[in-house]
């Protein structure tokens, strides 16, 4: 019996395979004026009318390919997964990082290269933006003004307003075999950040209850040591790209390769081959 959804799923693939050679082709196309010579009126015209690209389309391969067209590693990732593979690199691969790049591109989700890519300029920001301090203003009651200011005592705002955080009551650490976090711990851990991923300068909604120590090295539920992240950041924090995992998110900070010697790199390599199938 003809099965017709594994035909169009491989006319599917097939198409994408094509496609992609097309985009390669483009700046070639563009040199040699092949356009022109085939009598199109624009390199546009040409490439919607003989592969069904937009005008945005082939300003952004042309933009892409121009970026990595010196890059040879980059420009072999892009000939096996498509030019979206490499997008979120472009920009910031240089000739002697492009073989870090076009690992990360290969071994990445899309939006946990996107993300991996944001906080690493983020982190190469000099070194007097990183440390800037922003000044928060609230209206507050005098009174409640005043407890504030007495409960600070002689610490400096940063220090106390961290110990404040870090002080909710929380519940008791849960030793168990079952792998599921217990309500209690998940509305203590998902308050402490409203229900935002934890990572410093990331607003997206928190998806996943992290634990920083591996629940299957101790088979503990300790909230000191679940955090919520968004998916990108959970998948840095299994990808061993994440330094100081153990304390408290703003103190994290980013890595450019996994510490293979930390005894949760191989349960995180576990984690990556079950995700990848």
């Amino acid at each position: 019996m003809r099965n017709i959804h594994a035909e169009f799923v491989k006319y599917g693939k097939n198409a994408k395979y094509w496609l992609r050679r097309c985009e390669m082709l483009l700046p070639e196309i563009a040199r040699e004026e092949i356009w022109k010579k085939k009598r199109f009126s624009s390199i546009y015209e040409y490439a919607a009318k003989l592969a069904g690209m937009n005008h945005e389309k082939v300003n952004e391969c042309l933009r892409i390919m121009k970026h990595i067209e010196d890059k040879p590693e980059l420009l072999e990732v892009a000939e096996k997964k498509g030019l979206g593979a490499v997008r979120p690199v472009v920009t910031i691969a240089t000739k002697e990082t492009a073989k870090f790049w076009a690992g990360n591109a290969i071994t990445m989700k899309k939006n946990t290269l996107e993300t991996y890519v944001r906080n690493y300029k983020a982190e190469l920001r000099p070194s007097t933006d990183l440390n800037r301090l922003e000044n928060v203003e609230m209206d507050l009651d005098p009174k409640v003004a005043d407890q504030l200011k007495k409960m600070k005592g002689d610490r400096d705002w940063n220090t106390f307003m961290k110990e404040l955080m870090d002080g909710q009551r929380k519940p008791e650490p849960v030793k168990t075999e079952s792998p599921y976090i217990p309500v209690a711990i998940k509305k203590y851990v998902a308050t402490k950040t409203n229900g935002i991923c934890a990572h410093p300068d990331c607003n997206k909604p928190a998806e996943v209850f992290h634990h920083t120590k591996r629940f299957s090295l101790n088979h503990e539920h300790n909230p000191d040591q679940i955090t919520p992240l968004c998916k990108a950041h959970h998948d840095l924090c299994h990808l061993g790209l994440i330094a100081n995992e153990e304390s408290q998110p703003y103190e994290w900070q980013l890595l450019a390769f996994p510490d293979t010697t930390n005894p949760k790199y191989e349960v995180d390599q576990l984690v990556q081959a079950y995700k990848t199938g």
